[in-house]
């Protein structure tokens, strides 16, 4: 397992959690005191690319597959001015 100060954490944590993505647990510790640990999470990877359902779960929360173009929604929002 990987350790880590917190100062090393703060300036490097892009690269700590792509560390992590990959697989590893990284340790942070406070003057060689053990504070927290960071570890994958199983499940992460599969949530990103599991497309199954996805229809189903938009209707779910919107209502419907079709979603407004932003420039549409700001529009909307902006009225006439």
């Amino acid at each position: 397992m990987k350790s880590v100060t917190v100062r090393e954490a703060q300036h490097n944590l892009a690269k700590i959690l792509k560390a992590v993505e990959g697989g590893e647990t990284v340790e942070i510790v406070r003057r060689k005191v053990p504070v927290a640990r960071l570890s994958p999470v199983p499940s992460a990877a599969a949530a990103r690319t599991n497309w199954d359902g996805h229809s189903e779960r938009l209707i779910g929360i919107w209502g419907t597959t079709q979603v407004e173009a932003v420039d549409d929604t700001l529009e909307d929002l902006r009225g006439t001015r």
